[in-house]
């Protein structure tokens, strides 16, 4: 367990946490995303990307750090990066990528987001990477607001080409940020 404050914590995923974690996706991702799907089913991204394959997958990555987020004794959700990582706008930087961050919404505000970013950007430079970069929905506007609060700035937009997401809400952003 990695203590970030007196109230969140860090627990490392393993492999036999399997359900845990496909449970909590299923409980947290759709009241902030199920707006983007088609009949509002989010089954197809959970099923894909939260798969036992795709799981194991993940794991493997030996650059990779995967974690369930505790705020006052309750798992509320997950955080995972990856060391040295290419980022397109800038490919002879060191770059970490935030894969994925899921907080369920009752932490909104509550400064668990903040001290997430403040601690893995002290351990990305510990890494020797000067740079840090995730992609965030376009019409995700609280998370673009606390990107930009935070000093990230915007890269190349993307878009998903996933059709079962209504195509006026597949935009994504590349956002990124310096160190050091």
């Amino acid at each position: 367990m990695i203590t970030i404050t007196d109230t969140i914590q860090l627990q490392n995923i393993q492999i036999g946490h399997y359900s845990k974690l496909k449970a909590l996706i299923e409980r947290i991702y759709p009241p902030a995303y199920k707006h983007l799907w088609v009949n509002e089913d989010c089954s197809f991204y959970i099923n894909k990307f939260f798969s036992i394959e795709n799981f194991k997958l993940e794991l493997s990555d030996t650059n990779a750090e995967y974690y369930f987020v505790i705020y006052k004794s309750n798992i509320v959700g997950i955080f995972r990066f990856v060391y040295n990582t290419n980022f397109d706008n800038f490919p002879e930087t060191n770059s970490t990528y935030i894969n994925r961050i899921y907080l369920e919404e009752a932490t909104h505000g509550k400064g668990v987001a903040q001290n997430l970013f403040r601690w893995v950007e002290e351990k990305v430079m510990q890494k020797n990477n000067t740079l840090i970069w995730l992609k965030a929905m376009d019409s995700q506007n609280q998370a673009l607001r606390f990107y930009e609060k935070h000093n990230y700035s915007y890269g190349k937009p993307t878009q998903l080409d996933f059709e079962l997401i209504h195509p006026n809400l597949r935009g994504m952003h590349t956002m990124y940020k310096f160190l050091g």
